[in-house]
């Protein structure tokens, strides 16, 4: 796609669009959504700037979930000739990420008095407008790099889920504690599973949010890497009370201090984090 016509879908406050290479960065944001407090626990930036001196060595484009089969916003040529395509994968991901949020609800044990096996997978449902998004990423081959240089920044998704599917070249690494990095091979017909920030806040911490970062290896340096991704955010609206499990810690301290967030706040925190432009615009 033309530099040219990538700039005019160039990424918004909506978060669907166009990221440049080097635009995705961690910055520190304020513990408030429009001037109310609200509980801070496990909100924190998702983004390591103290290892990562530029942003990532990734470009990348976000789809939004369709609506009677069309897509919410505008999507360039490349992508309107695909839209079935994409609607359908988008919704087979769902698909999954729903049984898997119903494995947790199970393991849980979350009473059927108070949604049971559904609990969660009520809360992400695919019709009811959310921040899911599907993003395509590119990794450009790189001939001679710093030393310090990453393909993508040590960091943790922000929803609930996310589905990852890489396509032949490796590199991603997931964190295993202290300074150890585990890589994640690429299996043929498989996809990683990473849990997000939001169910680690929505959990009190029970679950716990995946590190991972896409690192640069001397064998697949000089070639292009892609992915697929879909990260699925609970529903705008969805309050993220601490989930109605006698294993999910609760601290009524905590909960008195202030109201809990929704989710589409919790995402808007997070990713008024990531950009840049949007700290800088007023």
């Amino acid at each position: 796609m033309p530099m040219e016509e990538k700039q005019r879908f160039a990424i918004g406050k909506d978060n669907f669009g166009y990221t440049a290479m080097h635009q995705e960065v961690g910055i520190l944001f304020f513990l408030y959504v429009s001037h109310r407090p609200v509980r801070p626990t496990f909100i924190s930036s998702s983004l390591d700037r103290s290892t990562q001196k530029i942003g990532d060595f990734k470009e990348s484009y976000q789809v939004g979930k369709f609506k009677n089969g069309k897509p919410v916003h505008p999507l360039p040529t490349l992508f309107e000739e695909r839209v079935d395509e994409l609607e359908s994968f988008m919704k087979s991901c769902h698909t999954v990420i729903s049984k898997i949020l119903q494995t947790f609800a199970i393991g849980l044990e979350i009473p059927e008095s108070e949604g049971g096996k559904n609990w969660l997978s009520d809360r992400h449902a695919y019709d009811i407008p959310s921040g899911d998004v599907l993003r395509i990423l590119h990794y450009p081959a790189v001939e001679s790099r710093d030393v310090d240089d990453i393909r993508a920044g040590s960091h943790t998704d922000y929803g609930s889920v996310t589905l990852l599917f890489q396509h032949n070249i490796g590199g991603l690494e997931v964190h295993a504690g202290r300074s150890r990095w585990i890589p994640a091979p690429v299996l043929p017909g498989c996809a990683i599973i990473n849990l997000g920030d939001c169910l680690e806040y929505w959990t009190n911490g029970l679950f716990k949010s995946t590190r991972h970062r896409v690192v640069f290896r001397s064998d697949t340096q000089k070639l292009e890497r892609y992915s697929l991704v879909y990260f699925c955010q609970g529903y705008e609206g969805v309050s993220l009370d601490p989930i109605p499990s006698s294993l999910v810690p609760h601290d009524e301290k905590e909960e008195e201090a202030g109201r809990p967030l929704t989710a589409v706040e919790h995402l808007r925190m997070k990713l008024d984090a990531s950009y840049e432009y949007y700290a800088n615009e007023e």
